[in-house]
């Protein structure tokens, strides 16, 4: 087991990273606002979307696994690129003689699969939508609401499932649609088995015919309709078209181009109905002809273990996932020299998103780094959304911080508007081709996402890293949305105060959602980390969290961790402090699949709670600053 401390020792350098270096120009507006995008265009490519590239691949490296998942047996089960290039093809044709096409687009209700993979690059092929579904709004709800709302937004003329029986009451409740369906398993009378699919025998005339649809594909078509959601309301139809997804596979040609020379490997659990996982993370596989393990992991209790399992056996070439998942991989690193060993033995850079890296979880693992392979690591991020099909800006460059949210990518354009409270935040906003062109069946919103220059109000706050000098990259400022004012008038940006109480109390949180709406002094709701809390005392060691968010032992050590906080003012000190045992609820829209905390929607669901943290003498379990 690897025990760490402190160290004064030097930090090690960083092991070298491959990624090209930008220069970005900057228009300085009368008004304070600025505009920056890189001096560096996209290189021109002939593909038309990532699918494009398997053919060549299935050419180049046939034998070699383009896909692999574990089975009912724990062993991995594979698909190689031959084969998918072959599938793709069947699947393609057999689709389009089911009558899918732009007017009637796929529905895909089940989680990432080989399957998944094989029929979201057959569609993509053959110009057919498709549009991935959240599997909770199949599995976890208990009224479909949110699985009608986007159906009646995008009516399919298919579903895609990877189990019949586990889908049963979803495909129950989307009868009425009439869409036919495909079921990998147990496929039920009336449905459509995949095997008989993927078996379909690609005859002269159904070759024709996906060459047909493929070159008759325009660049304003369809590719994929992602759904978000903001606070409060129905998911949000994201259209993707095909220029999308050529603007990202332009900017992956030169930013990751050395991944060309390369066989890289890539595990990631990240859903594909998400713009960081199903078009960063998938495209990037296919694009560079990559081995991509399906990671059936979750950064959770119960399953974090599959992902340290899986990270045993497989070398990743990039690691990329989401602070949450870091935060619960450093306490797996600290203490498994295996698990240290593979992780970093052939991995050129690792990569966050969907939110702000604590500190301290980025120092814990650049510490077992140096002990393993006496290298740090460079930790790349950028800022972007669905809405911009995951590309916006990237820092791809060694830092001693973390936050650091980079430059715009070529073929990106950031504006930059000042915000009030003087306190050198921008309201940051995008523009380029990868941006999409609005939401489905709802003018309104899309009308008011895009301002009159046709930038994208994406609702985050930047700073400047560097004043004078803009291309030293922009620092991630949270989120405009959830910024309030206490009674007394004070500005609180939560993103900061969030980071500063993570790293204040770390490694004993694992999240926190920061309160004070119609207060006058700041408190938090906050996540246990179990395996930190438990090595505070041995009499800890074996309690669950229930009884760990309310020991005495761990409320005195948060208590003397927010003491600490000295003279930060009423805008960023927080004052009291709950621990919650109960999870962040994503059926509850409290938190999304890459593990962003929705602090709108936790605070009005645990109401309750924020009450008991404002009474005058609050409960013994609540941690105090005085």
């Amino acid at each position: 087991m690897t025990t760490l401390t402190p160290s004064s020792a030097p930090a090690a350098a960083f092991r070298p990273v491959r990624l090209p270096s930008r220069q970005i120009l900057v228009e300085r507006r009368s008004d304070g606002s600025l505009i920056l995008r890189s001096a560096n265009p996209p290189p021109a490519i002939t593909q038309t979307s990532f699918a494009d590239f398997i053919e060549d691949w299935a050419a180049v490296r046939g034998d070699t696994t383009a896909f692999a998942e574990r089975d009912s047996t724990g062993e991995w089960r594979r698909l190689s690129w031959r084969d998918l290039w072959q599938q793709v093809r069947a699947v393609g044709a057999a689709l389009l003689e089911m009558g899918l096409g732009q007017a009637r687009p796929l529905t895909l209700l089940s989680g990432n699969s080989i399957e998944q993979a094989v029929v979201l690059l057959a569609a993509e092929y053959v110009g057919i939508p498709t549009a991935p579904v959240s599997p909770a709004y199949s599995t976890l709800s208990k009224d479909f609401a949110r699985l009608n709302g986007v159906i009646d937004m995008v009516p399919p003329a298919a579903l895609f499932v990877q189990d019949g029986t586990t889908l049963e009451r979803a495909l129950a409740a989307l009868e009425h649609t009439g869409a036919a369906v495909i079921a990998v398993r147990n496929v039920r009378a009336g449905q459509t088995d995949w095997a008989t699919l993927a078996a379909t025998e690609l005859t002269p005339a159904r070759a024709a015919a996906v060459a047909a649809a493929h070159a008759a594909i325009s660049r304003d078509a369809t590719a994929r309709v992602l759904f978000t959601s903001g606070s409060t309301g129905m998911p949000k139809g994201v259209n993707l078209t095909y220029g999308n997804f050529k603007a990202v596979a332009a900017y992956f040609a030169d930013n990751l181009a050395f991944l060309r020379e390369l066989e890289p490997v890539f595990l990631d659990w990240l859903p594909w109905h998400h713009g960081l996982g199903g078009v960063l993370n998938f495209g990037r596989s296919i694009q560079f002809g990559a081995t991509h393990f399906i990671d059936d992991g979750r950064p959770l209790p119960g399953l974090v273990e599959r992902t340290v399992r899986n990270l045993r056996e497989v070398a990743p070439t990039i690691f990329t996932t989401v602070p949450s998942a870091w935060t619960v991989l450093a306490n797996e690193l600290e203490r498994d020299d295996a698990l240290a060993a593979n992780l970093f033995s052939k991995v050129h850079f690792f990569g966050y998103g969907g939110a702000s890296l604590p500190t301290d979880v980025w120092q814990r693992i650049q510490r077992v780094a140096q002990k393993t392979t006496g290298e740090r690591i460079t930790f790349t991020t950028g800022l972007a959304c669905t809405e911009t099909s995951g590309m916006g800006t990237y820092c791809g460059w060694p830092a001693e911080t973390v936050g650091n949210i980079g430059t715009p990518a070529p073929g990106s354009e950031v504006k930059l508007l000042p915000l009030e409270g003087g306190d050198g935040r921008y309201e940051i906003r995008m523009r380029g081709a990868n941006v999409f062109g609005g939401y489905i069946k709802q003018p309104e919103l899309t009308a008011a996402a895009f301002d009159e220059e046709g930038f994208f109000r994406i609702g985050d706050a930047v700073r400047l890293a560097d004043p004078e000098d803009p291309s030293k990259g922009l620092l991630f400022a949270g989120r405009v949305v959830e910024d309030f004012k206490l009674t007394n008038g004070t500005w609180v940006r939560t993103g900061a105060v969030r980071l500063a109480l993570l790293d204040r109390c770390a490694p004993l949180l694992t999240d926190a959602v920061i309160c004070g709406h119609d207060h006058d002094y700041l408190a938090a709701l906050a996540w246990p980390n179990v395996a930190a809390c438990r090595r505070l005392a041995p009499e800890l060691e074996g309690l669950d969290a229930e009884a760990l968010v309310q020991h005495p032992r761990v409320v005195a050590e948060l208590g003397e961790r927010l003491r600490r906080q000295g003279a930060q003012g009423a805008s960023l000190a927080v004052e009291r402090l709950m621990l919650m045992a109960e999870p962040p609820s994503m059926d509850a829209n409290e938190i999304a699949e890459k593990g962003y905390v929705n602090q709108a929607v936790t605070r009005a669901r645990r109401a309750h709670l924020i009450d008991e943290l404002y009474v005058p003498e609050p409960a013994e379990h609540i941690a105090r600053a005085r």
